[in-house]
């Protein structure tokens, strides 16, 4: 087994691939195209409450979907 856990020829495969990732990405480093309010950083998480937010779907109306898509994938009652 090589280091990364992969046997010798996936482990090739791998850094391959990453490799490849790496540099295709590497323009992405390097340039300033991407504006400031497309950086995700750690302290601004987007949490799906936000997102439902942002929606206008409301708490209670979540709530029922929840326990439709749960019924639902219940199935009928034994």
């Amino acid at each position: 087994m090589a280091a990364t856990g992969f046997c010798a020829a996936c482990d090739e495969k791998m850094r391959t691939a990453l490799r490849l990732i790496t540099e295709s990405m590497a323009c992405c480093r390097r340039s300033d195209s991407l504006p400031d309010e497309a950086t995700f950083t750690p302290e601004d998480p987007i949490t799906p409450e936000d997102t439902l937010r942002e929606a206008g779907i409301s708490s209670k109306r979540q709530a029922k979907y929840q326990r439709r898509m749960s019924s639902l994938l219940a199935g009928p009652p034994r």
